[in-house]
């Protein structure tokens, strides 16, 4: 796919040490986040592409909780950490006829909490698709509610009327969050019933739930793309430096 390279993010690690910085820098394709004070935020997933080294000294700034920068196209420059108790992922993509692309993925502590069961106290759920459906399945899931996919719109409205749901930074995806806790939702659910805004099925059987699967696709000309830009920029940067070092330079 002509130009994919160019729908990727950059994330940038700076290390500081006594006499020497090094910068690292690898492809990013998935990134939540939240703007925080300019700047300066919180990010909630990074999905990074790289080598092996690169990409292990990004596992090692996420663990130590060191400032990532991010840009990437429509987001701006922002810097952030994945904070305290973040969890990582890491695996090999393999393409034929190319060395393989190490793959990093790392999710904040907040956004753990919000698979099914975990931290059913909690007041924000991160999600990382706007689309109504899937928020619903998610909330239900999260908190155990007795809800159907056809109380889908009737859910979108009640967030964005209450002021409960706001859009996050996000690269690949349309992430969101939303404020509520499960005493609250369920509230809403038996208020809805009351007034007939939504109905209980009448038939019994399975609730079946459709719902899109486009943040976990990675198409594969995009990261052969990616790859061989990134064997551009390393080339062009091995001959300015031999230029450089010529005598006389």
């Amino acid at each position: 796919m002509k130009n994919a390279h160019e729908r990727f993010g950059v994330l940038e690690y700076t290390k500081r040490m006594k006499d020497t910085t090094t910068r690292i820098r690898v492809r990013l394709d998935r990134f939540i986040g939240e703007a925080e004070d300019g700047r300066n935020g919180k990010a909630h997933l990074i999905s990074v592409l790289g080598g092996d080294s690169d990409i292990g000294a990004i596992w090692a700034a996420v663990v130590e909780q060191n400032l990532l920068t991010v840009e990437a196209p429509g987001i701006e420059p922002l810097t952030a950490s994945l904070g305290e108790d973040a969890q990582c992922f890491r695996g090999t993509i393999t393409i034929a006829g190319r060395k393989p692309i190490r793959h990093l993925v790392g999710i904040s502590a907040e956004l753990a909490r919000t698979r099914p069961g975990a931290d059913a106290g909690g007041r924000r759920t991160i999600l990382c698709d706007n689309d109504p459906t899937f928020v619903l399945y998610r909330i239900a899931q999260r908190f155990g509610l007795p809800v159907v996919p056809e109380w889908a719109g009737w859910f979108n409205e009640e967030l964005n009327r209450r002021g409960a749901m706001k859009p996050l930074i996000g690269l690949g995806c349309s992430p969101v969050q939303v404020s509520g806790t499960k005493k609250l939702f369920l509230k809403w659910i038996r208020s809805a019933l009351r007034q007939k805004r939504i109905e209980v099925p009448d038939g019994n059987g399975p609730v079946r739930w459709r719902l899109a699967h486009s943040f976990f696709r990675i198409n594969e000309n995009d990261l052969e793309e990616a790859s061989r830009q990134e064997i551009r920029e390393e080339t062009s940067a091995l001959v300015k430096f031999r230029l450089s070092a010529r005598p006389g330079k």
